[in-house]
């Protein structure tokens, strides 16, 4: 069994290490929200993006210092690549497929790990890599949760209000 709904929510499962584990996704609803929704692409998207939304536009999103505040709201992550003006699929609420284009500081995700919108455009980040914690003073202005791996390339989509990070 791949999903499961208990006490009006959703549930889906995978196996880390051997051990089977579920993750609950989204907030429990009476009715099944579209967990993928349909925007017009506003500029050329890769497939994996992290996107945020302006009017009907999907737009790469950010968690750099001194970007307005919609673009680090992220709404999701793109199922496919899209040309500007193209229409796009933007995983809400599911499991994605991430490619190493997207990573901050990595080439693949890594089992368990929660992921942040990064500084970068369009792309995830763990909490601390490589390129830097995810902190204020490096560069960062707020800290969004976006969601955790289940695989190398398969991350559980949970986006969460963002953090406002000061310096």
């Amino acid at each position: 069994m791949t999903d499961r709904a208990i006490f009006n929510r959703q549930y889906s499962d995978y196996t880390a290490a051997g051990q089977r584990v579920w993750l609950a996704n989204g907030a429990g609803v009476t009715t099944s929200p579209a967990s993928t929704v349909e925007y017009t692409a506003g500029e050329n998207l890769i497939q994996g993006q992290v996107v945020y939304v302006s009017g009907t536009y999907a737009l790469s999103a950010s968690a750099a210092s001194g970007v307005a505040s919609t673009v680090y709201t992220p709404i999701g992550i793109t199922a496919a690549a899209a040309s500007a003006a193209a229409t796009v699929s933007v995983i809400l609420d599911d499991t994605a497929v991430v490619s190493a284009a997207n990573i901050t500081a990595a080439t693949q995700l890594i089992p368990g790990e929660y992921y942040y919108l990064s500084q970068y455009t369009g792309e995830l980040t763990a909490f601390s890599t490589a390129s830097g914690t995810v902190t204020a003073a490096s560069g960062y202005a707020a800290l969004v949760s976006v969601g955790q791996a289940l695989s190398a390339s398969e991350l559980a989509v949970e986006i969460q209000p963002p953090v406002i990070l000061y310096d």
